[in-house]
């Protein structure tokens, strides 16, 4: 008997101590059921989406320099942030040539609301495949629904929709590839289908990849052959491999650019670095921003680690099922979290990093519950109110869930509007007061890359491979200076220099900023879209570079040139509020 014939058995003839009461296969269920799964979804967009009214935009400024990347695609037939250059950039191949489909076909309409439905949609289709999967895997009704609708009331995964990122379709992606692989059956069809969505998969995030190996080589426990993996496995390569291609020409690595210059930024290292600090950065990170912030909106530990303890008490119950669907995905969760650990220890602006937190979260917490109380009410054989208890644990985690929705509306709303007001509004100000083709240095290149008709220089390491050693030795200058650059924009908030000490431009004997012009959003505005976001700081200065002489380099005039930009970026936020 194969592992997967094992699936279609009662759970207790699988010898396992039976927690989460068998339903029926999921092909009985009427189809109906996929309509209530996707109403969630539904109505979540529908609430968050209030916050578009006369604020469209994106949250993040990273989410423009997809549509740069996609847009210089189709218009210079080049790929990378440069137009006509290829270059890196982009963290996401396939997302990008998707996008480019919008420049295409709708090059005149907003480049909001193309991503936006195909992320709805892909959020919707998360929701059916996980409650076919669940039924398919025999877990209870109560289970099948939890997992199936309890992520459309979450509203940090809901936002995701919103910020024209790939971090759907890699959702979405993964989920299909899973449930391909463990299609029954020995169709060659399936599993060229399987391979292509695990190809599409590598192609939406290069840590895609493990999971394509890691269902290939459990060809076994899948209820697979050898010549599936084979096949499947060929169909993947012949999509990943331009992609590993693309980018060892752009990067010099198998990797994106993005993923060193982001690790660079975040840690101050350009190299893995694999220890307990890493792994419990990224833990505390998820437990007090994605988990108690973003979620419960609190500090209150006590409850929240109660929570937590349910969702791995669920986590258990499911990845105790194994070799299943369910059990898979769980699986792949916890394999993509301890990669995030090793690579990048961050959970990235709004949990966006961490996207399967965001998404089996709430589901875990209340396959918890089910599992404590039909645990508790084994002895007694009390199963219908161990079922009862299971409907209460269902209702009750749905309605904590969807309290999330009204703080990620406002703060969907005012995240948009601090990057409209600063970001977008600065890149105007441009285009009035200087020439097409102006050369400016700039740190957040998404929205003034987008809108500013200014040749850009990026500082943040996510576009020339060559920029990365000298920002790692500290000698930015020189880079500036080798190519010319007379003007830089950085971010801040009032009077701090972090990104001025951070590219040594500040603090810099050789080197004076004369302030020229600053944006900056509303402080109440910013200050609530940045808890949730960690989207950008509070204003955007346009700064002239002026080297000064190695005879008038003095450790007095530098402390004085410092505070100058300092000063005016004060004032600038009394302006702004």
């Amino acid at each position: 008997m194969r592992w997967s014939d094992c699936q279609d058995l009662p759970a207790d003839t699988q010898g396992h101590p039976v927690s989460l009461r068998s339903g029926p296969a999921g092909s009985t269920d009427p189809r109906y059921w996929m309509v209530l799964i996707a109403l969630p979804y539904l109505l979540a967009l529908i609430t968050l989406g209030l916050a578009l009214e006369g604020n469209i935009g994106f949250p993040l400024d990273d989410s423009w320099i997809h549509q740069v990347i996609a847009r210089n695609l189709v218009q210079f037939h080049s790929w990378g942030f440069t137009p006509g250059v290829t270059s890196s950039g982009s963290s996401s191949t396939l997302w990008t040539l998707v996008l480019a489909f919008h420049y295409l076909l709708f090059p005149e309409h907003s480049p909001v609301l193309f991503p936006l439905v195909l992320n709805s949609l892909m959020l919707m289709a998360c929701g059916i495949l996980l409650w076919r999967m669940a039924r398919q895997d025999r877990l209870g009704l109560p289970e099948s629904l939890a997992l199936g609708m309890l992520p459309g009331l979450s509203g940090n995964l809901i936002w995701l929709a919103f910020t024209g990122m790939e971090h759907v379709m890699f959702l979405a992606l993964s989920l299909l590839s899973i449930a391909l692989w463990f299609h029954r059956g020995t169709s060659r069809a399936t599993v060229i289908a399987s391979g292509i969505s695990l190809g599409a998969l590598g192609l939406t995030r290069p840590e895609g990849m493990a999971l394509c190996l890691c269902l290939l080589l459990a060809y076994r426990w899948c209820g697979r052959r050898l010549m599936d993996a084979i096949y499947a496995g060929v169909s993947a390569a012949l999509l990943i491999l331009p992609s590993l291609l693309l980018n060892l020409r752009t990067s010099g690595t198998l990797l994106p650019m993005t993923l060193l210059g982001r690790r660079y930024m975040y840690s101050g290292k350009e190299t893995l670095h694999v220890g307990r600090s890493s792994f419990r950065g990224l833990i505390l990170n998820t437990y007090k921003d994605i988990i108690a912030h973003h979620f419960f909106h609190t500090h209150t530990g006590w409850l929240v680690t109660c929570f937590v303890l349910l969702a791995f008490l669920g986590l258990f119950a499911l990845l105790r099922r194994f070799p299943t669907r369910m059990s898979a995905v769980c699986a792949w969760a916890l394999l993509d979290y301890v990669a995030y650990c090793v690579t990048l220890p961050e959970p990235g602006h709004g949990g966006r990093y961490q996207p399967f937190v965001l998404l089996l979260f709430p589901p875990l917490v209340a396959i918890g519950m089910m599992f404590v109380c039909r645990l508790a009410l084994t002895w007694s054989r009390k199963t219908a109110l161990a079922e009862g208890l299971a409907w209460a644990s269902l209702l009750l985690t749905a309605a904590i869930t969807a309290t999330t929705l009204p703080r990620w509306r406002f703060a969907l709303h005012d995240s948009i509007a601090h990057i409209n007001s600063t970001h977008v509004k600065l890149a105007a100000w441009i285009n009035q007061n200087y020439p097409p083709g102006t050369a400016m240095a700039v740190f957040d290149i998404g929205a003034i890359g987008y809108y500013a008709h200014i040749r850009l220089v990026d500082l943040g390491g996510l576009v020339d491979r060559n920029y990365l050693p000298y920002l790692v030795q500290r000698r930015v200058p020189d880079y500036l200076r080798e190519r010319a650059i007379q003007y830089v924009i950085l971010p801040h908030t009032d009077a701090d220099t972090h990104f001025g000490d951070l590219l040594n431009l500040l603090h810099n004997p050789a080197v004076r900023l004369v302030p020229i012009h600053s944006e900056g959003a509303d402080r109440v505005v910013w200050q609530n879209g940045f808890a949730y976001t960690g989207n950008a700081f509070l204003q955007q200065t346009l700064y002239r570079i002026e080297w000064i002489p190695w005879s008038e380099q003095n450790r007095t005039a530098t402390e004085r040139d410092t505070r100058i930009p300092a000063a005016a970026q004060q004032e600038t936020s009394t302006q702004a509020k």
